[in-house]
């Protein structure tokens, strides 16, 4: 799906850069080593169910985070895509989008915190994985259950080390491990099940998080590819207003280079980067990305986990 992203970078596992070419993924203990596939995830005993208002759950102190996006056909000719991947850390994560970090080695910082406003990122570092020990494992698998099925993001160790969740059609994957992009349903409900794999209780949230709505951007022509953009002039955005409260819009821009402007914008049908910020960035082919997203905050027995829900579409302006 990447127009635009840099590989992971090698390194120590016990520094802060692992190669995530060699993988392990769990079993129903927790993790298996080598290239042997991965078991279905199964359950532990019967789980708590509930919202995290009436369930009684004890929140544990680990911050999680789990990515559920859907990225249409591109004008270049990308299919669509459903990008979901998790983790679970001591320490509070450097970018809300950890599908990007572990499908594509690009670490996108969080857009700015106060609406309508742009940022420049300039050239973002690399993911810093940490140390191993700010690594947890919370269970076996995360799923996400709706009206058109369940998508799982399945246990897998980067150099038998970090655990992540990831949904893959990798050959080592199990095939429910799979993303299909068609349970990904604008404005659908989701039921979420962290499974605890042996030993723990797995937990069933019904209803707890929401998608938003599908996104139209009516301007500029995303359907075409390597549309000219004039940095002399900004950019100005509109797309169909069926959004609006809780959504946001996040808006980012990157050049050829990696240098990015990132933006939020209120979900009101309309934004414009000014060309003070655009001529910041370098002439040639770049890549634009508009996602509406809603955020929910779990609790759940390993600790907080948020799950960040978009719709993002993607496109490849040429910056003049």
């Amino acid at each position: 799906m990447s127009l635009w992203a840099c590989g992971q970078p090698d390194g120590d596992t016990t520094d802060s850069e692992p190669d995530t070419e060699t993988v392990s993924t769990g079993d129903t203990s927790g993790g298996t080593s080598g290239s042997d596939g991965t078991t279905a995830p199964t359950t532990g005993s019967t789980g708590s169910s509930g919202s995290t208002g009436d369930s009684g759950i004890v929140v544990g102190e680990a911050k999680g985070l789990l990515n559920f996006t859907f990225y249409p056909e591109t004008a270049g000719g990308l299919p669509a895509e459903l990008g979901m991947a998790g983790a679970w850390r001591t320490e509070p994560f450097s970018t809300d989008d950890f599908f990007a970090v572990q499908a594509w080695g690009m670490h996108l910082p969080p857009p700015p915190d106060e609406a309508n406003t742009v940022v420049n990122n300039s050239i973002p570092a690399p993911y810093d994985w940490g140390k191993d020990k700010t690594w947890v494992t919370g269970g076996n698998a995360l799923k996400l259950r709706g009206e058109a099925g369940e998508s799982l993001a399945c246990l897998l160790l980067v150099q038998d080390t970090f655990p992540v969740y990831l949904s893959d059609d990798a050959e080592f994957f199990d095939p429910l491990c799979a993303p299909d992009p068609a349970r990904w349903v604008a404005g659908a409900e989701y039921d979420l099940i962290a499974f605890g794999g042996e030993g723990k209780d797995d937990v069933v949230l019904p209803a707890a998080v929401t998608a938003p709505p599908a996104l139209t951007v009516t301007a500029p022509d995303v359907g075409v590819s390597l549309f000219e953009l004039d940095r002399a002039e900004g950019l100005e955005l509109t797309w169909e207003t069926n959004g609006g409260q809780p959504n946001r819009v996040v808006i980012r821009l990157i050049d050829t280079y990696g240098q990015m402007l990132t933006a939020h914008a209120v979900d009101d049908g309309s934004f414009t980067i000014p060309s003070a910020e655009l001529s910041q960035l370098a002439p040639g082919p770049a890549t634009l990305t508009i996602a509406r997203e809603q955020s929910f905050d779990l609790g759940l027995p390993d600790g907080d986990l948020r799950v960040v829900l978009r719709y993002e579409v993607w496109a490849d302006p040429d910056l003049i």
